[in-house]
């Protein structure tokens, strides 16, 4: 059997896993380096002010996207709930991105248009007067 030949050396499995891994990062992700949709952004999108800058790294700082991702995956139950899904588009001037993983509170990537401000003060200084 051929396969026996790389399972025994370590040197060549590791070459073919380098050639593996280097095939898929040319046919998944170097393509959308040149696609328009990537690294353009959606149309009314501006950079964010100075005070959005602030806030965001007040949110990083504290480790609210642990919990709040600002991604809404393309799943039926996130897009009835928060709206469009998000695109790359959306994170044109985003970085570090904070799309994360783990979702133990609320996607925020579509949540400040929703309430009044006054909700969001309500919401920061004592959160279960409005959300049990």
């Amino acid at each position: 059997m051929k396969h026996d030949i790389v399972e025994k050396n370590i040197g060549l499995m590791i070459v073919f896993i380098m050639l593996t891994i280097s095939g898929g990062f040319l046919a998944e992700v170097v393509p959308l380096f040149f696609l328009d949709e990537v690294n353009e952004p959606i149309e009314g999108l501006e950079p964010l002010s100075s005070l959005e800058l602030e806030g965001r790294d007040i949110y990083i700082r504290e480790g609210c996207h642990v919990c709040h991702t600002q991604q809404i995956r393309p799943f039926r139950a996130e897009t009835e709930r928060y709206g469009h899904y998000s695109v790359a588009g959306e994170f044109v001037y985003e970085r570090p991105f904070l799309w994360g993983s783990k979702r133990t509170g609320p996607d925020l990537a579509r949540v400040g248009g929703r309430y009044s401000d006054a909700w969001q003060r309500q919401h920061l200084f004592n959160p279960r007067s409005v959300v049990p």
